[in-house]
């Protein structure tokens, strides 16, 4: 039986991980960037991981998943105008980026980019988050239709592929020029996407 205080000790290994992960990449971040800020063994890490490799699956599957679930497909339920509620979650997220150095871009595309071309594990489970935010947009474009606010003919599962694309392209854009003002273009030209979307008035 897993005891409360084995569970919070993983939840820290993965909080602290993923942030470890999100500064340095995973191949780079050794085990000791992770133990010491965790304030946790080395034994007590292979307890509950069996290798660097799960742990980094299990930040994928349960801490990736839960951001992106809380940034997108969460405020998207209950949303009466998705375009609007999509155009504030980006805002809010360039936000936080904004507010640090360097511009660290999304951890879920980083840890894409670095690791799917490596491991079969890494690229189903960032492919299944990615599928997971792709899927909530189309549900929430195609409610959009229904509610009048989303023109009626619009393709869902296109324009929620680039939506997505044009929110990752943005983020890779500004992690590699390191400039702000990358990302306020960005939101501009999510904010002019969005917009052509709408149902004429």
């Amino acid at each position: 039986m897993t005891t409360p205080a084995a569970l919070s000790t993983r939840r820290r290994l993965l909080e602290v991980g993923q942030q470890q992960v999100y500064l340095h990449g995973f191949q780079a971040t050794a085990l000791d960037d992770i133990l010491q800020p965790a304030g946790v063994t080395k034994g007590a890490f292979f307890h509950h991981f069996p290798s660097k490799t799960e742990f980094g699956y299990a930040v994928v599957d349960e801490i990736l998943r839960e951001m992106i679930a809380a940034q997108w497909v969460v405020p998207l339920r209950a949303s009466a105008d998705v375009l609007v509620t999509i155009a504030g979650e980006f805002e809010r997220g360039v936000e936080r980026l904004l507010a640090r150095r360097p511009i660290l871009g999304c951890l879920l595309n980083n840890l894409a980019q670095e690791m799917n071309p490596l491991d079969e594990g890494f690229r189903e489970r960032t492919l299944s988050v990615f599928d997971m935010w792709h899927e909530a947009y189309a549900a929430a474009l195609e409610r959009g239709k229904a509610l009048g606010v989303v023109r009626p003919g619009l393709e869902v599962s296109d324009a929620a592929h680039a939506l997505v694309a044009q929110i990752e392209g943005t983020l890779s854009l500004a992690r590699n020029s390191q400039d702000p003002e990358t990302l306020r273009r960005g939101t501009r030209g999510l904010r002019r996407y969005l917009e052509s979307l709408r149902t004429a008035r």
